[in-house]
Formats: structure tokens, C-alpha cells, sequence
């Protein structure tokens, strides 16, 4: 008997309020063979999660409307139990907000500007996990 594994494209949520870093970002995942959806802040972002299915996000911490780190808290109280990987990107970021993204499930804390190279082997091994 042959079985088939699922061969779905694994599908990432970029949140970010700026369009540059959504597409440059979206193109890195994009050329490493996933599927990239995009939101310009926290709520928008959540209302997407609450309709379609990512596994994995990836969002800024610094952004209008709802912030990274307000999106990671709402996540991680609709996930208890099943926690959906989260890496939360920024350029300021301080050691104890950096802490608290951690706390809340952050999957990891990446600095901006990133290394997308670097980023997508974040990402491969979060969805791996």
C-alpha cells in the first residue's frame, strides 16, 4: 500500500505596516517554496487568522492600530494548546519586550534589518518544530 504524504504548500502570515518589508519578505519566503499571505497591522492580521489557516506568523512589533506584541497575546489566548510559531521582527527592540515576546510563545525575536537568508532557516526550523 502506497500512502501520500500532503504536499501543501506550508502557508506564513507576514504582518507588517510597511509595504517594503511585506513584499521583500513575502518574495525571500516565496522563492523558498512557501505560500505568503499579507496584513498592514495586528488586528488586520487577526481578523485573517480568525478566517484562514497559517502555520506560521511573522510580525512586527512596532505598528498602528495593534501591535506585534498585542497580536502575539490575542494568538496565544486563542491557541492554548496548540501554539501557532510567531517570529516577531523589530528594530528597536528592548531586552525585556524581547523577553515578554518570548514568554508569550515567540518562536524568535529577529532584528531588522534581517538576514533573509538567516530568516527563512528561522522559519523552516519553526514550522518544523
Amino acid at each position: 500500500m502506497v500512502r501520500h504524504t500532503e504536499n501543501r504548500k506550508k502557508r506564513i502570515l507576514i504582518v507588517d505596516d510597511e509595504p517594503a518589508v511585506r513584499r521583500t519578505v513575502r518574495a525571500a519566503l516565496e522563492s523558498s517554496g512557501y505560500e505568503c499571505a499579507e496584513s498592514e497591522n495586528g488586528a488586520a492580521g487577526l481578523a485573517w487568522i480568525e478566517e484562514n489557516q497559517a502555520d506560521l506568523i511573522i510580525v512586527d512589533y512596532h505598528m498602528p492600530i495593534m501591535s506585534g506584541l498585542r497580536l502575539l497575546e490575542r494568538v496565544h489566548e486563542k491557541h492554548n494548546g496548540k501554539p501557532l510559531p510567531i517570529i516577531m521582527l523589530s528594530g528597536v527592540l528592548k531586552e525585556k519586550d524581547k523577553q515578554r515576546a518570548r514568554e508569550l510563545g515567540a518562536y524568535a525575536v529577529v532584528d531588522k534589518p534581517c538576514n533573509f537568508r538567516e530568516l527563512v532557516l528561522t522559519v523552516g526550523e519553526a514550522i518544523e518544530d
